[in-house]
């Protein structure tokens, strides 16, 4: 039976969380269950965009500077790292930029973490009968010992929620994202291929950030929740069950949960988790607001529609990161053309000034 841990977490001050993380820590084994001295142990937090910790975009630093405290501990070397969102984020002087925008370099001086700076990618294989046969990942990703997987938790446009599994696909490197989107356009094949990036890169340890989450229309363009949570576990699946399961959202509804559920890594029901600490139901986070109609219709029969509002200002980014050329930017405004959207949701995610909605 899969374990999860739900621990109480009021806010971000760094010694509540030091004890958040270290409580859950303790309730599954601890961290020297999971880390041994002199063993590289990659953190994945989700730096999808350069925005402030305050936006509840990006994983808190507070609680990757806890983990890299307890890696440091257990004799481990912490590298955080992360290939985010988009094409623009991926020399040096831009993740650098990123790291200190996210906390992430405050977190780094104090732990003695490293910050990872390159991003080039290599090709691994994927698992046998997985959607892919080869995956694209970040090369110190492949050089680690131990990944711990850092997501925050959010709504999300193509796949209704991100957490846990679809964090891991910030190991493929830049640009390959838009690559996968072009490829795996059917969100059902995205999803699969979500489920093989986390069989290859077997997380030792997940912790979702779910202190202050994310609600509608994610995982950019959402608000704040406060939920004082975190949620953790050795497994996954199993902690994006428990995290949705608290929010209230089916995850009968989550691409990534039924992709699951056919490839016998989860039941698909919360009722088959062991839960340590808070229960599920005590955790409950009441009157979550899910995305907005249209934005993962589990059929996927009526996709919404990505359009440009008057916030837009014609920056260029949504053309950009576009994986199939649908969108051109003319008198400062984006224009998409829904013959060739693929409805990947790309434009919406990645937009700057929150500019796209779904219809």
């Amino acid at each position: 039976m899969p374990r999860v841990y739900v621990g109480r977490c009021p806010s971000y001050d760094q010694a509540e969380v030091d004890g958040a993380v270290g409580r859950a820590l303790a309730a599954l084994g601890g961290i020297r269950s999971y880390v041994k001295p002199r063993q590289r142990v990659l953190l994945k937090p989700n730096l999808l965009l350069l925005k402030p910790p305050e936006t509840a975009i990006c994983t808190h630093p507070a609680v990757v500077q806890a983990v890299a405290t307890l890696v440091r501990q257990a004799g481990g070397e912490p590298v955080i790292a992360d290939s985010p969102g988009g094409g623009a984020l991926h020399n040096e002087p831009s993740l650098r930029s990123l790291y200190r925008v996210t906390g992430m370099e405050a977190a780094a001086r104090a732990t003695g973490a490293r910050l990872n700076l390159d991003c080039a990618g290599l090709q691994v294989p994927g698992p046998s009968a997985g959607t892919v046969e080869t995956l694209d990942v970040m090369r110190p990703a492949a050089e680690a010992d131990v990944i711990i997987n850092l997501p925050k938790l959010k709504t999300h446009g193509l796949l209704r929620y991100t957490g846990a599994v679809k964090n891991l696909f910030g190991l493929v490197p830049g640009r390959t994202k838009l690559e996968y989107h072009a490829r795996l356009h059917d969100a059902a094949r995205f999803a699969e291929m979500l489920l093989d990036l986390v069989l290859w890169a077997r997380p030792a340890l997940t912790i979702i950030d779910a202190i202050v989450g994310m609600e509608g229309d994610g995982p950019s363009a959402g608000r704040p929740r406060q939920m004082g949570l975190l949620v953790a576990s050795d497994d996954c699946t199993a902690a994006d069950l428990a995290a949705l399961d608290i929010i209230g959202m089916d995850p009968a509804t989550v691409l990534t949960v039924r992709a699951a559920v056919r490839r016998g890594l989860s039941s698909g029901h919360a009722t088959d988790l062991e839960v340590l600490g808070e229960s599920l139901a005590a955790a409950h986070v009441p009157d979550f607001d899910a995305p907005s109609p249209g934005f993962s219709d589990v059929t996927l029969e009526h996709p919404g529609d990505p359009q440009a509002t008057e916030r837009c200002t014609g920056c260029g980014v949504c053309a950009e990161n576009c994986p199939v050329g649908a969108i051109r930017i003319a008198d400062r405004r984006a224009h998409t053309d829904l013959g060739r959207c693929i409805r990947c949701y790309c434009c919406q995610e990645l937009c700057p000034q929150h500019a796209v909605e779904l219809r």
